[in-house]
């Protein structure tokens, strides 16, 4: 009986011993991860990824994990760019089979933390409006959300800000600008080793005065050296712009094939339903285009099909049965299955999407029969912006411009297409457009826009009740005829809107020459021919044209002193420069 007790007693204190070391255990450091609640938040989050189906249950159990573990997560600062192509080394340690799926999260994941990071931005920014009181503080707290949530401290090529500039009452904060789309606001569709395809978030998402081109989308296509982009065609027309390196363009239409060597500047207008494919040429440099997009299916959505394909893109081929397959390619199944989904034509494109590395002889033999565009009437479809004669020029800045009437190749899609190249420390006088609301990427460089503007309602407002869009309708004419300064810094990659009858200038930096590149867009009611450009400053400004009678009666000041101000820069026009000014002051 006593042996029984003793026995018993120490298998207690063998319990009691064990459970406490379980419980040390849970701290001990020199388990991996267990100390770190970042590890703990991403591993709950990975858990997530892979175990709840539907977007708002891994929502709600993403934000489960975030309440659990995040807290330390959420102010600690780290790269998605870092994270998402570590997931794609964990993917290519997987099984064969599982890859595709696996990199399909990782591109999911990603571009979910991009929005993320945009919608804490713009949170973040409106707290500053709302708390700061002075515009010093409102401008130190927008900075610190622009490093928290925008600026990545991983990035070594981090670019240069524009110089800052003081900020008045009454100015309008880049932070409630509807007319400044960062790069960021781009979201990738294909984003792959060898490539990135992204499309601008639609323009009225930001103000409902956008709303007369939101029929229009904007992409960028970014290959890297000696890629081949897939063929494929698109439910819309489409205008390309190259703003960076160099490479071969070729599209199909019903009729006949047309392959074109493009290097920047070169525009080429493709018809929709045509196939396309694309090679870069170079061996160091990255081949990027801006595409316009005008879609003639759905206003604003468009969507490209693609012949060949593996996983991501798939082959819409695939998509038809094997009773229409088989007699329409008078092919055997195992055939079909082969060239379009079967084993091996997978194994053979694993890991391959949108954009596939090419040899330089493929790359060669793909820019055999293309020709290279000059003149506005040498090609059907394409032309080089840049070898036209500036529509504006001195030695300040040149200004080039193509508009429908004169190039028939922007007649189908009724868009105008133009680029600044704009000395440092130069400015592009004020001016405004009648007719064409103006869609500006900046392709190199840094400098800063300001236009003005009639005093908008926020964003806010366009998805409110009807009641309340009629309170600000009549804010909106008890406040005609007052105006904000709107400022955007701007920087590679950087969109600017222009609305037409918007006034508007551009300033270069003064270490640095500002290229920008631009679409101008139309409503579907308006003829782009009657578009024009108003100067309000420099050597042809419309205010010089006005009867005497008309100056006095508007400034309330002798005409003479009115035709001395606009009148003193007989010389410039278009462009001048900052430094001459401050010189003679």
């Amino acid at each position: 009986m006593v042996r029984n007790k003793s026995a018993c007693v120490v298998l207690l204190f063998s319990l009691f011993l064990s459970f406490g070391l379980l419980c040390s255990a849970k701290d001990f450091p020199g388990r991996r991860g267990d100390d770190d609640p970042s590890k703990r938040y991403e591993d709950c989050r990975r858990r997530c990824e892979w175990d709840t189906r539907g977007q708002k249950k891994q929502q709600q159990c993403e934000e489960s994990c975030k309440s659990q573990y995040g807290e330390k997560e959420r102010h600690r600062p780290e790269d998605p760019q870092r994270r998402y192509e570590e997931c794609q080394q964990e993917c290519r340690q997987q099984e064969e089979r599982q890859q595709p799926q696996c990199q399909q999260r990782c591109l999911k994941r990603f571009e979910q933390e991009q929005q993320q990071s945009q919608r804490q931005f713009q949170e973040c920014q409106q707290h500053c409006h709302q708390q700061e009181q002075r515009p010093e503080k409102k401008q130190q707290c927008v900075r610190e959300c622009r490093e928290k949530y925008q600026e990545n401290p991983w990035r070594g090529e981090r670019e240069e800000e524009a110089e800052e500039e003081e900020t008045e009452e009454g100015e309008q904060e880049q932070s409630h600008n509807p007319f400044h789309f960062h790069r960021r606001s781009f979201q990738s569709r294909f984003r792959e080793e060898h490539g990135n395809f992204r499309v601008l978030q639609r323009f009225a998402s930001r103000h409902p005065i956008l709303r007369g081109i939101n029929e229009f989308r904007l992409s960028i296509l970014e290959a890297n050296p000696n890629t081949f982009v897939l063929p494929h065609h698109c439910d819309a027309e489409k205008i390309y712009l190259v703003t960076n390196g160099r490479g071969t363009l070729t599209f199909l239409t019903h009729e006949n094939k047309e392959s074109y060597n493009i290097v920047p500047g070169v525009v080429v207008s493709v018809p929709a339903g045509s196939t396309v494919y694309l090679a870069n040429q170079d061996n160091k440099e990255k081949l990027i285009i801006a595409v316009l997009h005008r879609p003639v299916n759905n206003p604003g959505q468009f969507e490209e099909f693609f012949p060949a394909g593996s996983q991501r893109p798939q082959s819409y081929l695939r998509a038809f049965s094997r009773e229409i397959l088989e007699p329409a390619f008078n092919t055997r199944s195992e055939q079909l299955d082969e060239l379009f989904g079967g084993r091996q034509s997978r194994r053979r494109q694993q890991g391959q999407g949108m954009f596939r590395k090419a040899s330089q002889e493929q790359i060669r033999a793909l820019s055999q029969e293309a020709t290279s565009p000059r003149e506005k009437s040498g090609e059907r479809f394409a032309f080089n912006l840049l070898s036209q004669t500036p529509r504006y020029s001195n030695q300040n800045g040149r200004f080039f411009e193509a508009c429908p009437r004169e190039f028939r190749q922007l007649r189908d899609i009724n868009v105008t297409v133009s680029a600044l190249q704009l000395n440092q420390g130069s400015i592009f006088v004020p001016h405004y457009n009648s007719k064409a609301t103006f869609v500006i990427l900046v392709t190199e460089g840094n400098g800063y826009a300001e236009m003005v503007s009639p005093h908008l309602p926020r964003q806010s407002s366009y998805e409110e009740e009807e009641e309340e869009e009629e309170e600000q309708e009549q804010e909106e004419e008890r406040r005609s005829g007052q105006y904000r300064k709107i400022r955007s810094r701007l920087s590679r990659g950087d969109i600017f809107v222009v609305p037409a009858n918007f006034p508007v200038t551009f300033v270069a930096s003064q270490n640095q020459n500002l290229r920008m590149t631009g679409f101008g867009l139309y409503n579907q009611n308006i003829n782009p021919d009657h578009n024009q450009r108003i100067f309000v400053a420099g050597k042809i400004n419309h205010v010089r044209q006005w009867d005497s009678q008309a100056k006095e009666l508007a400034f309330g000041v002798s005409s003479r002193l009115v035709d001395e101000i606009f009148n003193n820069n007989p010389q410039e026009s278009y462009f001048v420069s900052r430094q001459r000014q401050r010189a003679s002051e």
